[in-house]
């Protein structure tokens, strides 16, 4: 799994832009944010990689990947600051962290790192 860190004109229309080619493209986003400040960013997770990058490229946007990894977690208060809790306790810097699904008592996570 990969996720795809999108620079954007911030402006109305271009996160409409951005996703309606992945779209059109039949790739389905299944997590995602976008920011705004001094720059618009979109962060997004597809289905299909290979895709995403062809529709990203013909749209002519700047973007990058990198890998996610996935982790199952309890679906309750804490499960969440726990996970992120060791992460740091090892060393590791957290780069990103997405909701990707929510079944029942179990929370699937995505998430990068240095």
């Amino acid at each position: 799994m990969n996720e795809f860190l999108i620079t954007l004109e911030d402006r109305p229309g271009a996160m409409a832009e951005c996703c309606e080619a992945i779209g059109e493209a039949g790739i389905n986003i299944i997590a995602g944010a976008g920011l705004a400040s001094s720059s618009a960013m979109a962060a997004i997770v597809t289905d299909d990689a290979d895709g995403t990058v062809a529709a990203l490229k013909l749209l002519g946007v700047t973007f990058s990947m990198r890998s996610l990894h996935t982790a199952v977690l309890r679906h309750e208060p804490g499960s969440l600051g726990a996970f992120t809790r060791g992460l740091a306790e090892n060393g590791i810097n957290l780069q990103s962290i997405y909701i990707i699904n929510t079944d029942g008592e179990e929370v699937e996570i995505g998430y990068s790192t240095e």
